[in-house]
């Protein structure tokens, strides 16, 4: 999105350059200013490959999804429909489902330490649940809205819509650092769904196909996923909303609100 504007103002820029300025030298050091901010939206911006598809449950608001050792884990949002899900990669098979008091509106998910943390949007709380019997084992409390959630051996990150990411003491939710998220100098907001892929976050954007990767020591955006090729999105709401990795086998999966497939998918260049 971001990419795609700095493309069409180049755009804008050359053609303009070329109606009001008539030397050569000028012409040519405007077509090669071009030519340079084409290579650079072509470096940002790359395009997902399909490997295959796996049913997934088109009545789930994916607010969160992790994938381990062949098990997806999936939070699903809304009001009296919010639940806590775990399936068979290979098989589709339901495992355990357990849903959330209708006062609450569940979002991202993670895994540390063998236990599932799971966000909600409004209510300032974080449940912990025993991933494998789902029982819950402690509430945490937050300020502010729950969005995305992931994490790394150290601590947990949340998102809450903005363009700023809050690394937190998983035993308490303290907040130890945040980084600022942003683009040629501008706020990348709505960060939503995190997923640490190595030592890059991937972020979607709400409401958009793109997944912003950024690097988890600076903030820096380091590339933009383009995911519209295989987006199910009709409306506002069916967006693409769920990034699981399974860092053991490499491999990366994705699928969205109310989509009927989840999608394994390979990354050019990574």
């Amino acid at each position: 999105m971001t990419s795609t504007c700095k493309f069409l103002s180049a755009l804008f820029f050359f053609t303009r350059l070329l109606s009001i300025k008539k030397s050569r030298i000028h012409l040519l050091s405007s077509f090669v200013f071009f030519l340079h901010v084409v290579h650079s939206y072509a470096q940002e911006t790359v395009i997902p490959e399909i490997i295959r598809k796996i049913p997934h449950d088109s009545k789930a608001f994916t607010q969160g999804f992790i994938v381990d050792k062949g098990i997806f884990y999936e939070s699903t949002g809304l009001y009296g429909n919010s639940s806590l899900r775990k399936y068979n990669e290979y098989s589709e098979k339901l495992i355990r489902k357990v849903p959330l008091e209708d006062k609450f509106f569940a979002e991202g998910l993670t895994l540390f330490n063998g236990r599932l943390y799971q966000l909600t949007w409004k209510s300032g709380v974080m449940f912990v649940y025993d991933k494998t019997n789902f029982e819950k084992e402690k509430i945490l409390s937050y300020s502010g809205e729950g969005w995305g959630l992931t994490s790394n051996n150290k601590y947990l990150v949340m998102s809450d819509g903005s363009n700023i990411l809050k690394f937190r003491d998983p035993s308490t939710l303290r907040t130890l650092r945040s980084i600022a998220i942003t683009y040629n100098g501008l706020p990348v907001n709505n960060l939503n769904e995190l997923e640490f892929v190595g030592k890059e976050i991937w972020a979607n954007i709400w409401k958009s196909d793109l997944v912003a990767c950024i690097d988890s020591a600076t903030g820096e955006l380091i590339r933009w996923i383009d995911f519209s090729s295989i987006s199910e999105r009709t409306g506002s709401e069916d967006v693409l909303n769920g990034i699981a990795y399974d860092k053991v086998e490499d491999r990366i999966f994705v699928t969205g609100k109310f989509w009927n497939s989840i999608y394994e998918v390979s990354i050019p260049g990574r």
